[in-house]
């Protein structure tokens, strides 16, 4: 990741390592994983109101990702691009 991001990296071998399906913004990845997540809360339930200790599988606490997304939000500290995608 630190060669990518140096653009040090060769081009064959970030073809190849993105043929494999190779993450190269870890967190930006695990923020979409989550947000896919509360998706699927939200047509489960019919809303967002996740309870701050709400576990989904394998112990993932998606009630303190949202309590994080909206505590980040009050302070000005959420992207524009996620607030926008939490408010569709």
């Amino acid at each position: 990741r630190q060669a990518y991001s140096k653009g040090t990296l060769g081009e064959e071998r970030t073809q190849r390592l993105e043929e494999l399906g190779f993450v190269w913004d870890a967190l930006a990845a695990e923020w979409d994983e989550n947000f896919a997540r509360i998706v699927l809360y939200n047509k489960e339930h019919g809303d967002c109101l996740v309870p701050r200790k709400f576990e989904i599988e394998g112990g993932r606490k998606l009630g303190i990702w949202v309590d994080n997304q909206r505590k980040t939000h009050s302070k000005c500290t959420l992207s524009e691009e996620r607030t926008q995608r939490l408010e569709e």
